[in-house]
């Protein structure tokens, strides 16, 4: 049966139960087994209570700036707006090389390609072993790209995983007996419910996905502008696109909790998309990159915000937000070019 317990800042209207997806009973979450330490205190528990409070302070902080009482003004808000600042940092960074490289279709392969492990997760450990559940998805799918990639026609294999570890999640999940509503949150994340555990978890793998781009970046530029002459030099196509896949699922896995495993394909595509469009540089790229993914989720987040006859899906708005961000650099684009010819 489900539980849930009432938040202190919980806004009533926005309100999700943190409980478990499927009806599983709670289990700590497998990050939190890792750290437990039987001799003493909880290592884990405690890193998480200090992020909590330094998130805590910060947002205090923040609060009597203007502009920002809508995010700061409610702890619930403002990990949901740490939460999408984060994603649009990484996120950002990581959608250059997807676009550069033209892996959209490897992206979309990966963020439903781990919806698998973010079922078993749920189902394991609640809602907060969704993140370390989609982490171990996240493996088998970057492996198994690399092993199609190098062995089979690119495109097919990957539609291949697609489709089938795709289908291996609405099997687990439906064999559980899940309801419409816990499916939804599946898909789609719960957004201002997150907590400072989750977030602290998807912060510590978007670290992970930052360290890996920072490492391989310069092999990864250039096997996106000569990836004969990268082979020529040296270079390993195999673990450089294993690398470059590998902080794709980061990313995705990062988001699991949030955003959910469908809409996170905006954050991987749309920011790097519009700044391939104004900018003409690398480097400028991965800062409009930076600037829309972040701009589009604290916009999103604005408009759930306002007071409308009918409740908006944070989710939605945000993912919309990016949309309406893209539509709008590309009428620029156009209106640019028309100037120019």
């Amino acid at each position: 049966m489900t539980w849930c317990w009432q938040r202190k800042y919980a806004n009533p209207r926005f309100y999700l139960p943190d409980a478990n997806l499927l009806g599983a009973p709670p289990k700590p979450s497998w990050l939190m087994k890792c750290f437990d330490r039987p001799t003493g205190g909880h290592m884990w528990d405690e890193m998480v209570r200090v992020f909590g409070q330094s998130l805590e302070q910060l947002r205090h902080s923040l609060h009597f700036f203007p502009g920002t009482a809508v995010l700061s003004g409610a702890p619930y808000m403002f990990r949901a707006a740490t939460m999408l600042a984060v994603l649009g940092v990484v996120g950002g960074i990581v959608g250059v090389l997807v676009n550069l490289r033209s892996a959209e279709f490897h992206a979309e392969a990966t963020v439903h390609g781990i919806f698998p492990g973010i079922v078993v997760g749920s189902l394991w450990g609640g809602v907060d072993a969704i993140i370390p559940g989609a982490a171990i998805a996240a493996i088998a799918v970057v492996v198994a790209l690399s092993i199609i990639s190098r062995h089979h026609n690119t495109e097919s294999g990957t539609a291949i995983i697609l489709t089938s570890f795709y289908a291996l999640g609405m099997v687990i999940s439906l064999r559980h007996k899940d309801m419409s509503g816990q499916l939804e949150a599946l898909m789609f994340g719960r957004l201002l419910d997150i907590n400072d555990e989750r977030l602290f978890q998807a912060v510590l793998v978007c670290l992970l996905a930052v360290v890996i781009v920072v490492v391989s970046w310069r092999q990864q530029i250039f096997f996106a502008f000569d990836r004969w002459g990268a082979q020529s030099a040296g270079l390993h196509a195999a673990v450089i696109d294993s690398l470059r896949n590998t902080a794709i699922a980061a990313v995705v896995v990062a988001a699991s909790s949030a955003i959910g495993v469908l809409l996170v394909i905006g954050y991987i595509i749309i920011p790097g998309a519009a700044a391939r469009l104004m900018c003409s540089t690398v480097a400028t790229m991965v800062l409009g990159s930076v600037t829309l993914g972040v701009l589009g989720g604290w916009l999103g987040l604005g408009l759930m915000s306002l007071h409308l006859s009918h409740p908006i899906s944070p989710q939605a708005s945000v993912a919309l937000s990016l949309c309406l961000l893209y539509a709008v650099v590309y009428f620029f684009h156009r209106l640019k070019q028309e100037v120019i010819t």
